[in-house]
């Protein structure tokens, strides 16, 4: 049974690597396109807060534009970001670089202080405190806009280097202390010592680095279980769609509920069809190829329609016949009830196809099926480079030798007495089923020595136009 679907299932190192490049090079560009997304947010910041520091501040002075400066600073390094990333050919260090370029900016601004403000000089220590420190964590957010964990744990990294550098530019002033030496602790003096412009709390932006850290391990950790989420689908959803092809849709949500095939190599008893179209070579001597391939659509969605119907797999197509089994992967309660009803649909509705073909002046086509029961070995072939999960053996032979009788019997179905017989086994309304055929008797089979009971159907009737 050539399947690409037991690649999925087995969990082939070939197939899991081409998954996985695809996914990779897909999350490649939704990273891009994150960053991309995340730079025009910033911008747009950018110019919201540049607007609104110009409108607080309306005089033209030095001092003003010294504000300034640091915003149009940040806003050029995501317009260059934006540059580069729109390239696709831009090295992979590219965003870390920015990431730790916009930390250190901010980390500079916030603990520098203006040169051109004369009105009012405040002690750099001040500058650790307030709320300023919560615009790094705009940055998390758009490390987090990539979709790449490495970027946020990095960008964490560069919060808390940067910080920490600027924390000690800041206490290499020799005005500056942060040791608590306090004779009497009482709360009042603990609040003059707290309010000291001179003073850095070291307990504070321990907590600063922690949250950071806790923030930026938590937001890498969503991330790549985003990523995981998304790679387990798309193996999920390819395997799903894969066993698709060959089974009807509650077995395809039974075999993933059950976490796939079982890839153990056994032996049981199965229905198994064939069918065939007579001529079929001829035809092809004639037609050109867009009738072939046409009239192969056809007949191909019209077989499996039926096959998945009555819960049986499409094992394989081979050109113009089709090989279908019934109680693969898991045997049922009627499996040959359920193969000779779907048999018996197929004679319908095939019956029905050739004459609407009739009367649209195609070429007429005739097709054998037939039908069989007995044990066959399921398990996987091949090698690493190719593996298929196979049903062979000898009832498989039979299976197809008994379609060739639908030729010198002059029938559209054949039935082997062995799956009329699993039939009054299973006692599932297969009677009137039964009588629907007719016993021919032991007929001769090509390379059985035993001759072997064969039934059936007559040819329906032809509908006059």
């Amino acid at each position: 049974m050539d399947r690409e679907v037991i690649k999925d299932i087995a969990e082939s190192g070939g197939w899991r690597r081409r998954l996985l490049n695809r996914l990779r090079h897909a999350f490649q560009e939704e990273e891009r396109q994150g960053l991309l997304l995340a730079i025009k947010v910033r911008s747009i910041s950018m110019v919201v807060i540049l607007i609104w520091y110009i409108s607080d501040e309306p005089s033209a002075t030095l001092a003003v534009f010294f504000g300034v400066s640091f915003i149009l600073m940040f806003l050029i390094l995501g317009l260059f970001q934006h540059f580069l990333l729109t390239t696709r050919n831009h090295p992979a260090w590219v965003p870390y670089i920015f990431i730790l370029a916009d930390c250190l900016l901010l980390s500079t601004q916030l603990v520098t202080p203006n040169p051109f403000e004369t009105e009012t000089v405040f002690s750099n220590a001040l500058s650790l405190r307030g709320s300023s420190f919560v615009w790094y964590f705009l940055f998390l957010m758009q490390a987090t806009f990539s979709l790449r964990p490495r970027l946020v744990l990095w960008c964490g990294f560069s919060i808390i280097a940067t910080r920490f550098g600027s924390m000690m530019w800041v206490l290499s002033s020799p005005e500056i202390f942060y040791q608590i030496d306090i004779p009497t602790p009482t709360p009042e003096n603990l609040m003059k010592l707290y309010f000291d412009q001179n003073f850095v709390s070291i307990e504070d932006r321990i907590q600063e680095f922690i949250a950071v850290s806790l923030v930026a391990i938590g937001l890498a950790v969503v991330t790549s279980r985003t990523l995981r989420f998304v790679e387990n689908r798309a193996e999920a959803e390819r395997s799903r769609s894969n066993l698709a092809r060959y089974f009807s849709p509650n077995m395809v949500d039974e075999i993933s509920l059950a976490g796939g095939l079982d890839r153990t190599p056994r032996e049981q008893d199965i229905a198994i069809l064939f069918t065939d179209i007579i001529g079929f070579t001829t035809y092809c001597e004639t037609e050109p190829a867009e009738n072939i391939v046409t009239l192969l659509r056809e007949y191909h969605n019209l077989l499996s329609g039926s096959v998945f119907r009555y819960n049986g797999t499409l094992d394989k197509y081979m050109g113009d016949g089709l090989m279908a089994t019934f109680g693969t992967p898991r045997t049922g309660p009627h499996d040959a009830t359920d193969a000779l009803r779907c048999a018996l649909e197929l004679v319908e509705n095939l019956h029905e196809w050739t004459q609407q073909r009739a009367r649209q002046s195609e070429a007429p086509l005739s097709v054998g099926i037939g039908l069989h029961y007995g044990a066959a070995v399921m398990g996987d072939i091949g090698n690493e480079r190719h593996v298929e999960f196979a049903v062979i053996g000898d009832s498989v032979n039979v299976a197809s030798r008994i379609e060739h009788l639908t030729r010198e019997l002059d029938a559209p179905l054949t039935v082997s007495q062995d799956l009329i017989n699993a039939i009054k086994r299973e006692d599932a309304g297969g009677g009137a089923l039964i009588r629907r055929l007719v016993d021919t008797g032991p007929q001769n089979i090509r390379g059985r020595k035993k001759k072997i009971g064969v039934w059936v159907a007559p040819r329906p009737a032809t509908t006059p136009e």
